[in-house]
């Protein structure tokens, strides 16, 4: 995808503005930039910013209007930044007022990320790192320290996973989600304490990268010992993940619901519990690609996976095809 540098006042600055929303780019990649704001009675969205790695860029000029800005990043023509607030853009270089019908006018919906720059500031710098975002002046700091050396516990295993949860009903632990399986990280000392800080104070649904030893494996879950984790920036299937959490109920059967937390669906029927699945976001499911996104669910009890292409999700709507019958499933939010 090409994006073309955004004219006008795009200034790079060696030191900080006096007044401005400035970004800047802390990784090895050249990152394209698109912001969103409310100006006035209207949502503006304007974009592309082309930021090379290790430069700044003010987005907006002057004294700081609004606390909420909204960004988007794109690295290479993959989401690097993203999120679940939508403005509409262009492949090139544009300014749109509105945030509603981007198609019916020929523009993309894309998914933006919140900034909070605060109740009072006038100038606002954001850093974009490798591993996550962080205000002016913030010092990156590791999650947990290298206690152990690859190998030492298992088979080194890193990957992008979906946090669930932490507990401490007599055992102190956290688990999260990839690609149908379900992790645990137990507190028996060899995993860093900071870890366990750090995912305690997240909410369930945080995109996160996590590196460390594989354990043992089970049918539908695996045991871990964790040398790092890291909040990771948002991918648009981290971004449709979101949109799912809530409770749901199917527009054929009303008794037929479901609650998603996490990467977890918890199902009932006429209020009785009937399972829980797993949930993952992909651009393909088992033997499905190219028509995405799809969303994989794997059964906790019996491990069965089903495929279903992801057709629409909003605040109120949701509507699945399960694959390969092709039968549609629709289902509203409850208030």
């Amino acid at each position: 995808m090409k994006h073309l540098l955004l004219a006008g006042a795009l200034a790079l600055f060696s030191t900080p503005a006096l007044a401005a929303l400035e970004i800047c780019n802390n990784t090895a990649l050249s990152l394209s930039l698109a912001i969103g704001y409310a100006s006035e009675d209207e949502w503006v969205s304007q974009g592309w910013w082309n930021i090379a790695a290790g430069e700044c860029k003010t987005t907006v000029s002057g004294d700081l209007k609004s606390r909420y800005y909204y960004y988007h990043a794109m690295a290479s023509g993959t989401p690097f930044a993203s999120g679940d607030f939508t403005f509409c853009t262009t492949n090139d270089a544009f300014s749109i007022d509105g945030d509603e019908n981007c198609a019916a006018r020929g523009y993309e919906a894309t998914g933006f990320r919140k900034l909070d720059t605060g109740e009072t500031a006038t100038h606002f710098t954001l850093t974009l790192n490798d591993n996550r975002d962080s205000e002016k002046d913030a010092r990156a700091k590791p999650t947990s320290s290298s206690s152990s050396a690859p190998g030492t516990y298992g088979d080194p295993y890193s990957d992008n996973v979906i946090l669930q949860g932490c507990s401490n009903d007599g055992e102190r632990q956290c688990n999260f989600h990839a690609g149908g399986t379900n992790f645990f990280v137990f507190d028996d000392g060899r995993t860093p304490q900071l870890a366990f800080t750090v995912m305690e104070a997240l909410d369930p649904g945080t995109p996160l990268f996590i590196d460390g030893d594989l354990e043992a494996i089970y049918d539908r879950t695996a045991d871990m010992v964790l040398r790092d984790v890291t909040v990771r920036p948002w991918t648009e299937y981290d971004a449709l993940l979101n949109k799912l959490q809530g409770q749901w109920y199917s527009e054929d059967d009303p008794n037929s619901q479901f609650t998603v937390l996490g990467a977890e669906r918890e199902n009932t029927y006429e209020g009785s519990f009937s399972g829980v699945d797993y949930l993952w976001m992909s651009d393909r499911c088992d033997r499905f690609e190219g028509e995405g996104p799809y969303l994989y669910v794997r059964e906790e009890e019996s491990g069965e996976s089903y495929c279903y292409q992801l057709s629409y999700v909003d605040q109120r709507q949701l509507e699945l095809m399960y694959l390969p019958s092709g039968n549609i499933l629709r289902y509203r939010k409850l208030d």
